[in-house]
Order: structure tokens, then sequence, then C-alpha cells
């Protein structure tokens, strides 16, 4: 359960870290693309040992908080900043 919060908020992390530096970011970057969908599949991957933890543990845990800030926090501002480009996809598989 604690890997799995260290990893939320170390991702939390750098997406702010990311939002103070984009503004003096140009604004096109060809890698910004396979490392989006890199990033958003590796969160999902997250999000699917998370769910696949809260089946067996229940809410006990605070695992419904942790998937609610894992979601809303670190996957759908990316999601939806590359909704053209993979963003529309993942969001499908998050939803599902």
């Amino acid at each position: 359960m604690l890997s799995f919060q260290a990893a939320v908020v170390e991702t939390e992390a750098l997406l702010a870290k990311y939002k103070t530096a984009q503004q003096s970011v140009p604004a096109f970057n060809p890698e910004a693309i396979p490392g989006r969908r890199r990033f958003l599949s590796r969160r999902v991957k997250l999000l699917r040992n998370v769910l696949r933890w809260r089946k067996y543990t229940g809410e006990r845990l605070g695992l419904d908080l942790l998937i609610g800030r894992l979601v809303e926090g670190c996957i759908l501002g990316v999601a939806e900043s590359g909704w053209d480009v993979g963003g529309q996809e993942i969001s499908r598989i998050v939803s599902s």
C-alpha cells in the first residue's frame, strides 16, 4: 500500500514541476507525444495494480481515495492535454 501511495505522490510532484516549467518550453516538441504515451501507459498499469489490490483488501486501506487521486490528479490532466494523440484512448481505458 505504501508503495502505491509513494508512486502517486511522486507522480503528482513530477506533474507539478512540469506545470511550472511549461511556460518556458517551446510550443512543439516532437518527443512529447511518445513520452506522453509512455507516461500514461505506466499510470494505467499502476491503476490496474491498485484496482487488483483493492479487490483483495476492500476499502480498509483507503485505496478508493488513492485511485481518485491517481485518476484525477495524474492521468486526466495529461490525457486531456494530448487528447488527439492518445489521450482519448487512455481515457477510455481508464473509464472501463
